[in-house]
């Protein structure tokens, strides 16, 4: 019988960890945002409860769990093909003696959750893609004068409350975030954003969900 993976296995995976310590450290250095063990974590959250309040079975929210945790390691090498580079590195970790349907799943939905030209290819990868792409807590800026180096960094600074709301009776998924307009404003927000917005949209629609996206109690979709 294959042994069963589990989040607490990837999550206290030694080499999976050191794979973060290092890429982060690299992403520090470029003044970028938090993309460590905290991002991986909240992602994994996200990404659980949603398929959870809808009704997904608990084995789709396990790994769906470990996909979104494990779905920026691929940074270490680089930033640029680093779903790929994740799916990969997950699959080198596992070792193929343990490859099964479960594996692939997860190898899948990491492998393609920065590609936006087309719907995530399962529950478990749409669950990932909106727990990765609504994590614009403020907490992952590195320093305060990076606001005005990095648009993307000033937009993260500007989210003062981020909740990501499951309504499984009107089925819709939504991301409310109050903005501190004296860093960037709301059209700011879209105009970095909008790439993202439109794949938690597509991301959703796979659920057979609604995306919705409140901006200081403003409904904008």
């Amino acid at each position: 019988m294959d042994e069963i993976l589990t989040f607490e296995e990837i999550k206290n995976n030694l080499e999976i960890r050191t794979y973060f310590e290092f890429m982060d450290k690299t992403f520090a250095l470029m003044g970028y945002k938090e993309h460590g063990r905290g991002h991986a974590l909240y992602a994994a959250e996200i990404a659980e409860r949603i398929l959870k309040y809808l009704g997904y079975s608990k084995r789709e929210q396990e790994l769906a769990k470990i996909a979104s945790y494990i779905h920026d390691m691929g940074n270490l090498v680089s930033k640029y093909g680093h779903d790929q580079s994740s799916s990969i590195m997950f699959l080198n970790v596992i070792g193929d003696n343990r490859y099964n349907e479960d594996i692939f799943a997860i190898a899948s939905a990491v492998g393609c959750h920065e590609d936006k030209t087309v719907d995530p290819v399962s529950a478990i990868a749409a669950a990932l893609v909106l727990g990765d792409k609504t994590d614009v807590r403020r907490e992952r800026i590195r320093a305060e004068d990076l606001y005005y180096v990095y648009k993307h960094s000033r937009i993260i600074a500007a989210c003062q409350k981020v909740d990501v709301v499951i309504n499984k009776e009107e089925m819709t998924i939504g991301l409310r975030i109050k903005i501190d307009a004296t860093i960037c404003s709301v059209m700011d927000y879209f105009e970095i954003f909008m790439s993202r917005t439109n794949f938690c949209r597509r991301a959703s629609s796979v659920l057979n969900c609604n995306f919705e996206l409140y901006i200081n109690e403003d409904k904008f979709l």
